[in-house]
This record gives structure tokens, sequence and C-alpha cells, in this order.
């Protein structure tokens, strides 16, 4: 009888885990509806090394979040400007960055107020420097990732908050629009 008991809680225990574990990866966040397109403007951090920003990271991005399963796809758009500055030696070289690509995100369902993700992004780089050796630029397709969450204040106002690596910061933060 003890066996059977132990045996049932067992597998009562599993299948209550198995549950819950397909909730919190096979779903949106509650606040997050199936048509919902969800907007982010932030800040970045994270200055390269012998650099200083003269125009902090700036990053915008746009995401679909309407499909049947938890992954929403969309856009970005981001803007840095460094300044040469080495052991508080400064010049007037200039390092300007600008990137813009397709970006998709994972979602997962831990907390009710909540939306965690974590994707991928794949765009164009382009950059121009200007100073000392002249001036020039070039571009490159360039790669991120991150992870982040969203925590919106209201139906359609937000903070998000993601860490990771993109072409012009490894943190950004700022505000989530959700439409």
């Amino acid at each position: 009888m003890k066996k059977k008991l132990v045996l049932a809680l067992l597998i009562a225990t599993l299948f209550t885990g198995g549950a819950f574990a397909q909730e919190w990866y096979n779903s949106y966040a509650p606040g997050i509806d199936g048509s919902s397109i969800l907007a982010n403007v932030g800040v970045g951090f994270g200055v390269l090394s012998g650099y200083k920003m003269s125009i902090p990271p700036l990053s915008a991005s746009v995401e679909y979040a309407g499909l049947p399963i938890p992954l929403s796809v969309g856009g970005y758009f981001g803007f840095v400007r460094y300044k040469w500055d080495f052991l508080g030696l400064t010049s007037d070289w200039t390092l300007t960055k600008l990137t813009f690509g397709a970006r998709g995100a994972w979602h997962f369902n831990f907390l009710q107020d909540l939306d965690a993700y974590a994707g991928l992004a794949l765009g164009y780089l382009v950059y121009r420097y200007s100073g000392f050796t002249g001036t020039g630029g070039t571009g490159a397709f360039d790669w991120g990732f991150f992870v982040g969450g969203r925590y919106f204040f209201t139906n359609i106002l937000g903070a998000y908050l993601e860490l990771g690596y993109s072409p012009i910061s490894f943190v950004s933060a700022g505000l989530s629009l959700k439409f």
C-alpha cells in the first residue's frame, strides 16, 4: 500500500510539474495578447575601452507578438557616437555607428506582469570615422543576442531592460509601449 501511495504521488508530481513547465516556456506573459505590437525606445550602456561616448547608444525596436507560438518578430535601429579618449588624452577622432535589421525573441511566462524573453538579431552595421587619420567608413553584416524583460505599469506603458551583445551596447534600458 505504501509503495502504491508513493508511486501515485510521484506520478502526480511529474504530471503537475510537466503541466507547469509547458506553461512557462510555451506561452506569452498574460499581458501580451495574440495581436500585440511591442515597441522599445531606450538608451544603452557599455563603452568600448579607450573611448568616451559623445552621444550615448540610442535604440528602438518594434516587434509583432501575434504568432500562435510565443515568438515575436520585428526590426531594430541603433545609433552611437564615440570620441577617442585614452588615459585622459583626447582628440578630434570620432567613431559613429548606425545599425538596423531584424530581430526575433522567444517569450517566457515566469511572472504575472513580466514579459521575459531571449532572442537574436541580424542586421547591417554602418560606421564612419573621422579625425587625425582622415575620414572614412564602411558597413558590414552584424548579429547580436539578448535576454530581457518588460514590465508594464499600465495596459500600454512599461519599462524594459536587455542584456547581451549588440554593435552599440551591452545593456539597454528604456520605455516599452504595447499597441
